[in-house]
């Protein structure tokens, strides 16, 4: 019964926190009026995402959302893997094409190609997003006020804080402080987790950041890291939107994604790869 009634007072204590969050986000733009008028000139960037064959059934969904941002895209760019190009199905495609959609047909970077091949195409800021969430109407105005504030520096709506163990060394990855909400940074101890929602520019990265082969080698399936130690390669580091940004993932997309499918495995694997490829970031 004790340990019954603690869980509910955390449970209890976290959403209360988070609501306070979400509050302090709504009021943080209201804040930043100045900021939110002068991006009514609209300012270019483009949505990048991709999707894999069991979850075009919920795209128009997700592309519903991203078209009524308050603070539109000049672009919508969806990259589909060669061999899953052809089995989006007619009416879906049509359905995207009306909504100005871009479709693209690329080489398979695995998750990280909802982003790598849009910034080989294009030079405006890339917002990243994921296929499988709810997003907020005014998710792309937030992103954009920041980079106006931080233009230097990779804005994400959702961080984690990467921690050191008792030796200076980066700790593991399943030890990292998750969905980190107390500083906003600019730090290179905040972890931008893309899919949420995340602003790129194409000369934040090192030039390694396009070579599939070295990506495949490292850091495949767990694109995250491979753009956290290529931005910090390069000096660029990561702002938080300050506020809270809970997750609302759409019903019935989360038997195939990255956790369940082994990411959760991979991610130590990986980050290891990667500190032995490139040192400690920090």
């Amino acid at each position: 019964m004790i340990f019954r009634l603690r869980s509910v007072v955390i449970q209890y204590l976290k959403n209360y926190r988070r609501s306070r969050l979400i509050k302090f986000r709504n009021s943080y733009l209201k804040r930043q009026k100045n900021v939110a008028v002068k991006l009514t000139e609209q300012p270019e960037f483009i949505i990048s995402l991709t999707s894999i064959p069991n979850r075009f059934k919920t795209l128009t969904f997700v592309i519903e959302r991203l078209t009524r941002q308050e603070l539109p895209a000049n672009e919508i760019h969806l990259n589909l893997a060669h061999q899953d190009f052809n089995d989006l199905p007619s009416s879906i495609r049509a359905t995207l094409e009306q909504s100005k959609v871009k479709i693209f047909s690329v080489d398979d970077w695995g998750p990280a190609k909802k982003l790598i091949p849009t910034l080989q195409r294009s030079d405006l800021p890339v917002i990243c997003v994921d296929d499988d969430l709810v997003y907020e109407p005014t998710l792309t105005l937030h992103l954009m006020i920041q980079a106006q504030l931080f233009p230097n520096n990779v804005i994400a709506s959702r961080t984690h804080k990467i921690t050191k163990n008792r030796d200076g060394q980066i700790a593991a990855y399943s030890d990292w402080r998750k969905q980190y909400s107390k500083t906003n940074g600019p730090s290179p101890e905040l972890f931008a987790t893309s899919g949420a929602g995340t602003l790129f520019k194409r000369d934040f990265f090192h030039k390694d950041v396009f070579d599939f082969a070295l990506y495949k080698e490292l850091a495949f399936y767990c694109d995250d890291l491979w753009w956290y130690f290529q931005t910090i390669r390069n000096g660029v580091a990561v702002r938080r939107v300050p506020g809270a940004w809970p997750l609302n993932f759409i019903p019935g997309t989360q038997e195939q994604g990255l956790w369940r499918t082994g990411n959760k495995e991979r991610n130590e694997v990986i980050l290891q790869n990667l500190l032995k490829k490139y040192g400690k970031p920090f």
